[in-house]
């Protein structure tokens, strides 16, 4: 998808007025990945770093990193009052996948209200999924 379609997706109708947003992005896509937020009515707030220990080529140096980037919407501090090292490392594993480590964070900070994978590739209790690559699992 572009940027553009992304923007385009209605996920201000399917959050609630205060709701927190997680959203992964590389190095090279993160400067496109503000206006995505900003479209879907969050703003930044924090980052996380994924430390993925083994390398991988890129452009301008060797990546071993990804972005989790929290956002809010409303007041929606953390239900819980524990502080995650903003740097986790936790070796990659297959192409794409992220380790489960993030949602153990995300479900500890936020143990109340509704949870929504976009682009999910399974299901998981407690969090509802969308993405072709669960629909096609069904």
């Amino acid at each position: 998808m572009t940027i553009a379609q992304l923007c385009d997706l209605p996920i201000p109708d399917l959050c609630e007025d205060n709701a927190v947003l997680f959203l992964w992005v590389t190095s090279p896509l993160l400067e496109s990945c503000f206006p995505v937020i900003r479209a879907w009515g969050f703003t930044y707030k924090a980052s996380f770093v994924w430390d993925k220990v083994k390398h991988n080529m890129g452009h301008y140096n060797s990546v071993r990193h990804e972005f989790l980037l929290v956002c809010t919407r409303g007041s929606c501090t953390p239900d819980v009052v524990e502080l995650f090292d903003s740097v986790q490392s936790i070796e990659r594993t297959t192409h794409s996948t992220k380790p489960e480590e993030f949602r153990t964070i995300i479900d500890t900070l936020y143990p109340h209200g509704k949870r929504l994978e976009l682009f999910a590739r399974g299901t998981v209790e407690g969090w509802d999924a969308f993405g072709n690559e669960v629909e096609a699992a069904s």
